[in-house]
């Protein structure tokens, strides 16, 4: 739960329950019983052409290494009240993962293999549980609500947990002990499906995630609507909850933009729109293909969102909460050219894809139990997507360019204005990367390890997140606004910048912005941000400030690293390695500039390269100019390519 998330009191008289004709256009199109995506275990031919396959030998595999993990983790009261007491969920989150891949893992193997020799630990892992006094994660726990009884709140954590459940009961059966499988429904009846009903009819306490523009929307609605359809024997209680889901999704699609752009990033996009897209199939599955979210213009040009990131060679920007290393899931990245469509026949067949690439079974989407078998896992293959020399998402105003298909030295980069009220924000206004292959040798450092201080009013203090940690200008002093002690309800997007100009063509990607409005500087009259990528030769990357202010001020610029550098005798700094390096030029005609450098000490501890001026000024030009290196052949020599 971040700043400001508390639940929702609607006036009296007021609720988010969906409209009852709504609710019966839904029953009629629904099929008779209890509805669950995917094929239960006793689907003998279909779950044992899948044993057959590579697929299905790897998940066995994966099973059996989750079922031997030594030590054993295990999620118990004790850890989660310890998380409590030490103000850190730390202890949690060193076992949480391992036991609910575990947990996913498990049925699927029993169900690929029926030999039973899962069927003890599966038991007992549903038992234990179901024992747990809360399901939720504890940093959700204000003041111990939830584990002491006085309220039941769900977050990502216990709706990923029931859901965990009520697949595997689907999958499993009767293979189940008879008393398990009761228990399980009444549990997930009592903690998931009961209280996000009573809440959403009576408009009071309603849990503050359904009306959010981020992932918990998406997340959190899949899981209840999953568990609603396989468990509630009502076809009218049935088709109220998926009446809720369509209404309350649109939170989640305001988080879309018009161009196809996820604002909280490409982890973030694979974790939310990834249970969006498994929800939008589940809809589209019960109503026998009478609602199809994923034919909205806004929703499917999202799905080309994961391709479009790309900057080159696998790797994704890693501005706000995302990270630099992460790997898509390919089902995910194809979704459109593998589900099954009969409406769709230009499906392409020339590459194969790895349906388990990005570690599904690790992740909270539980749907992928079952949604192996909305797709053929063992014939899905790539939706093909030439990457363009940029991209241009003119509505949050990010950047990407890449190199020419024929250019020998791989130059990439990326910059970003925007404000500063999207999900997961970083006060990066004006921030910029540059590459060299996959090499990252300038960068955003990406997200911190999350804390109990990573979504409170404590949020700015971390230097990976205030500006302070990113490629802007430090400004008479000042970062970026939100500041470290300014982050309230209300501060983002009256933070912004704004797009001067703009020019792209084959040899050259340049935006201008104007970043006054991030930052709060009574002095300031004028700060603009010029980027420049050029691709003639071996390509460059030019960024320029001028800044003017109405008295005399100090101001300083920066780079982030994590690369090995190194200060040359003319002040200009060498980045990276022998395989891949840049050289980078500071500069300013208006005053002496003073280096500095210092390795910022957080979760993970990039260097800031910073450049000041000695003394206030009125105005300035600062330009930072970054140009490839490589060894001359056969030499020691180290030269400029262009």
């Amino acid at each position: 739960m971040g700043q400001g998330d508390f639940n929702i009191n609607l006036p009296d008289g007021e609720n988010f329950a969906p409209a009852p004709e709504r609710v019966a256009a839904l029953q009629a199109l629904m099929p008779e019983g209890v509805f669950h995506l995917g094929r239960p275990g006793t689907d003998r031919a279909a779950w044992e052409s899948l044993c057959q396959h590579e697929i299905g030998q790897r998940l066995l595999h994966e099973a059996q290494a989750a079922a031997t993990q030594q030590p054993f983790p295990r999620i118990t009261d004790d850890i989660y009240l310890a998380c409590l007491r030490d103000h850190s969920p730390a202890a949690m989150n060193a076992v949480a993962p391992d036991v609910r891949a575990r947990m996913a893992l498990l049925p699927v193997a029993e169900c690929l293999q029926p030999t039973g020799r899962h069927l003890d630990m599966i038991e007992a892992d549903i038992n234990d549980t179901l024992s747990l006094r809360s399901w939720i994660h504890p940093g959700n726990d204000d003041n111990e609500d939830t584990v002491e009884g006085r309220t039941i709140f769900n977050d990502l954590a216990s709706l990923h947990t029931a859901a965990i459940l009520v697949a595997t009961d689907y999958l499993l059966g009767d293979r189940l002990q008879a008393r398990t499988r009761a228990t399980i429904r009444c549990e997930v009846k009592r903690r998931t499906l009961d209280p996000f009903r009573t809440r959403i009819e009576s408009g009071k306490d309603v849990y503050w995630w359904v009306t959010v523009t981020h992932n918990w929307n998406s997340v959190c609605l899949l899981h209840t609507v999953a568990c609603a359809l396989a468990l509630l024997e009502s076809a009218a209680d049935r088709a109220w909850y998926a009446a809720a889901a369509e209404k309350l999704i649109i939170y989640s699609e305001q988080g879309f933009t018009e161009s196809g752009f996820y604002t909280e990033g490409v982890g973030y996009w694979a974790y939310g729109f990834g249970c969006y897209v498994a929800l939008a199939e589940l809809m589209r599955a019960v109503t026998g293909g009478a609602v199809d979210w994923l034919r909205k213009p806004r929703v499917e040009r999202l799905t080309h969102f994961g391709q479009r990131m790309e900057i080159q060679q696998g790797v994704y920007p890693s501005f706000a909460d995302c990270r630099s290393d992460v790997e898509l899931p390919a089902w995910l990245v194809h979704w459109m050219n593998n589900r099954q469509d009969d409406t769709r026949p230009q499906r392409t067949t020339a590459v194969p894809i790895d349906p388990l690439s990005g570690h599904p079974f690790r992740s909270p989407l539980s749907g992928l139990l079952v949604l192996f078998h909305q797709l053929d896992v063992r014939h899905a293959c790539e939706r093909p997507h030439r990457l363009d020399l940029h991209e241009w998402f003119d509505d949050v105003q990010f950047l990407i360019c890449r190199p020419g298909p024929d250019a020998s030295v791989r130059l990439a980069s990326t910059f970003k204005g925007g404000d500063n009220g999207v999900n997961h924000n970083h006060n990066d206004l004006g921030t910029f990367t540059v590459l060299m292959g996959a090499h990252e040798l300038l960068t955003d450092p990406g997200a911190e390890v999350y804390t109990e201080r990573t979504f409170s009013a404590r949020r700015y203090e971390g230097d990976l997140l205030n500006s302070f940690g990113h490629p802007v200008p430090v400004v008479a002093g000042q970062l970026q606004v939100p500041g470290k002690d300014a982050h309230t309800a209300g501060i983002g997007r009256d933070i912004f910048c704004r797009v001067l100009a703009t020019r792209f063509d084959d040899d050259e990607a340049h935006v201008e912005l104007d970043l006054r409005g991030a930052y709060r500087v009574a002095t300031l009259t004028k700060l603009t941000r010029a980027f420049t990528h050029r691709r003639q030769g071996a390509g460059g990357v030019a960024v320029v400030d001028e800044v003017q202010f109405s008295q005399p001020e100090m101001f300083e610029t920066a780079l982030i690293t994590f690369a090995h550098w190194e200060c040359r005798a003319d002040g200009s700094i060498r980045i990276g390695d022998d395989d891949a390096a840049v050289l980078v030029e500071v500069s300013s005609d208006d005053g002496a500039l003073e280096f500095q450098h210092c390795v910022i000490q957080e979760s993970s501890t990039p260097t800031r390269l910073s450049w000041r001026f000695r003394k206030p000024l009125l105005r300035a030009v600062v330009r930072i100019q970054v140009t490839p290196l490589a060894y001359a052949p056969g030499t020691q020599t180290e030269t400029t390519l262009n």
